[in-house]
C-alpha cells in the first residue's frame, strides 16, 4: 500500500504563515464564474471517501482534458470551456472540482524535467485525502505527453496519482522546499544532477526510498523502464545499473501478473527461465555488445514490448577473460564461425575449451553443419573444421544412446567398423575419405527407414 504524506508539519507552517486558498503562498487560483458543484458530484458519484473522490477527479481530467500545445489556456474556466489547458489549467480545474467537496488542494509550482525537456516551469498538486495525510499527484503528466505540437494521451495512467515523494523529487522540484516532503530537502543543484526516474518504477515493485538513497550515494547509471509491462509482471530482482558487462552474470527474476511471454533479448532471445514458488528467474550473461531488453509478449500479440532496457558496451580484455573463464563456447572467435550454433554444440557435448584452442591455432576456420536430432549421442572427438581433405585420416569417437546404428558416409562409401570400449561404451572409428563432396556422421534410430545426418562436412 502506498503511504500518504503526513501533513501536520505542513499545516503548522501554513497556519503560521497565514496561508489561504491553495495553501501555497506563491500561487493563487484564478477567480471563477462557474459553479462546479454539479460536475463535481457527477464525476465522483459512488465514491465513499475523499481518496476515491480525488482519484475520480484525477481520472476524469486525464481522460477528458488535452494539453494545450498553443500554451494559451491557464485557468480552470478556460480549461472547462475548451477541454484543454496547460499544467496550471489542469491544476486549477482540479482545485475547482474538489472545492465543492470540501477537499483541501494545494497547487505546487516549481520546475520539472523529462527526456524531452531538461528543465521547465510546471505545476502539480498536493491533496489532503484524510485527516493529517495527503498525496502528491500530477494530472497533467497523467493525462499524456507532448511531442512537438502533438498531444499523446495516456491510457489509464495511474503512475502520477498518489506519488511517493521519493519518486516525485526525481522529476519535480517545488519552489517551496516544504513540498518536497523529504526528511532532508535537496538543493536545486542536486535535483539537476539526478537521473530522470519516474513512478512507473514503483508499479514494477521498486522501492522509491531505496532508489533515492542509491542516487544520494552517487549511483546514477540506472536502466530505462517502460510502462508497457505494468500489470503484466512484477520485478523481484533486476540489475539496477544501466551498463551490463560482457562476461558478467546478472540475475533477473519476476512474478507474472497476467498472461504473457517474457524474454531477455541481446540480439538472440533467452527464455530459459527457472520457475519456483511463483517466481521465474534466470542467471544471464551478456555476450554481445549492444542492447539488452527485458521484454514481454502480450497474449494475442506477435511483437515484444520492452520493460527494462540496458546497454552492453564493447568488451574489454577483462570482460573477455571473464567470458572465457565462464563459458569459452561464447567467445567472439567461436561466435563468428560459420555454422556456429551453441545450442547444438552443447547438445552433442562439444568441449568449448578445446574448440577455442583449435580456433586460435588456425585448425578450425568454420564449423561443420550440426543437425539437431535430440539426445542421440555425446561426442568425445570428431574433426571440428568444416572442410576435410581427401586422403587425410580423421577420428570419430562418440558415446551413443542405446539401440542406435552409426555410420560415416562419404559420397556412397560407408564406414561402419566401430570399435567399442567395453568399460565406457565409447565407439571409435578412423576414416580416410576418398571422394570430394559430403561426408556425414549419420545415425539410424529404431523405426527409421534410413540414416539421418548428425554432422556434415565438405571433403575437398
Amino acid at each position: 500500500m502506498k503511504a500518504k504524506v503526513l501533513v501536520a508539519a505542513l499545516a503548522l507552517l501554513m497556519s503560521v504563515a497565514g496561508i489561504a486558498q491553495t495553501g501555497n503562498p506563491a500561487y493563487e487560483v484564478s477567480p471563477s464564474r462557474y459553479d462546479y458543484s454539479p460536475a463535481a458530484r457527477q464525476i465522483t458519484e459512488g465514491c465513499t471517501d475523499k481518496y476515491d473522490q480525488v482519484k475520480a477527479i484525477y481520472r476524469w481530467l486525464c481522460a477528458n482534458i488535452s494539453y494545450d500545445t498553443s500554451y494559451t489556456i491557464y485557468t480552470a474556466d478556460e480549461c472547462w470551456d475548451n477541454q484543454r489547458g496547460v499544467c496550471q489549467a489542469y491544476c486549477e480545474l482540479f482545485y475547482r472540482l474538489a472545492e465543492p467537496l470540501g477537499i483541501d488542494v494545494h497547487v505546487i509550482t516549481g520546475t520539472s524535467k523529462n527526456e524531452l525537456d531538461p528543465a521547465g516551469s510546471h505545476a502539480w498538486l498536493f491533496v489532503v485525502v484524510e485527516d493529517g495525510a495527503g498525496i502528491l499527484i500530477d494530472p497533467t503528466w497523467g493525462a499524456g505527453s507532448v511531442n512537438g505540437k502533438t498531444f499523446i494521451r495516456n491510457e489509464n495512467d495511474m503512475s502520477w496519482f498518489h506519488v511517493d515523494p521519493y519518486w516525485m523529487i526525481f522529476t519535480h522540484f517545488p519552489d517551496d522546499a516544504m513540498y518536497q516532503f523529504l526528511p532532508t530537502p535537496i538543493t536545486r543543484e542536486r535535483f539537476d544532477s539526478l537521473p530522470i526516474i519516474k513512478p512507473v518504477w514503483g508499479e514494477y515493485g521498486c522501492e522509491a526510498e531505496a532508489v533515492f538513497n542509491r542516487c544520494m550515494a552517487g549511483h546514477t547509471d540506472f536502466p530505462k523502464f517502460y510502462k508497457e509491462g505494468v500489470g503484466y509482471i512484477r520485478l523481484v530482482n533486476a540489475p539496477m545499473e544501466k551498463t551490463l558487462r560482457v562476461g558478467q552474470v546478472y540475475t533477473f527474476a519476476f512474478q507474472k501478473l497476467a498472461d504473457c511471454e517474457v524474454a531477455l533479448i541481446n540480439e538472440d532471445f533467452y527464455t530459459n527461465w527457472q520457475y519456483r514458488d511463483g517466481i521465474y528467474s534466470m542467471d544471464f550473461m551478456p555476450v554481445k555488445p549492444g542492447e539488452v531488453s527485458w521484454s514481454i509478449q502480450k497474449k494475442g500479440e506477435k511483437h515484444y514490448w520492452s520493460v527494462v532496457e540496458y546497454e552492453v558496451p564493447n568488451a574489454t580484455r577483462a570482460d573477455l577473460a571473464n567470458l572465457e573463464r565462464r563459458d569459452p563456447m561464447l567467445m567472439p572467435e567461436i561466435a563468428r564461425l560459420r555454422n556456429m550454433d551453441a545450442g547444438s554444440l552443447r547438445r552433442y557435448g562439444i568441449d568449448g575449451k578445446r574448440l577455442l584452442a583449435a580456433v586460435r591455432s588456425g585448425e578450425v576456420k568454420a564449423l561443420p553443419q550440426f543437425y539437431n536430432l535430440g539426445d542421440v549421442c555425446t561426442i568425445d572427438e570428431i574433426p571440428l573444421n568444416e572442410t576435410l581433405r581427401v586422403g587425410n585420416t580423421y577420428t570419430f569417437s562418440i558415446r551413443s544412446r542405446d539401440n542406435l546404428s552409426w555410420a560415416v558416409i562419404n559420397e556412397g562409401d560407408w564406414y561402419r567398423s566401430w570399435s567399442v570400449d567395453p568399460s565406457t561404451g565409447a565407439m571409435r572409428i578412423t576414416v580416410v575419405p576418398q571422394k570430394a563432396g559430403d561426408l556425414k556422421l549419420s545415425v539410424q534410430r529404431p523405426g527409421d527407414d534410413g540414416y539421418l545426418s548428425c554432422v556434415k562436412y565438405t571433403v575437398r
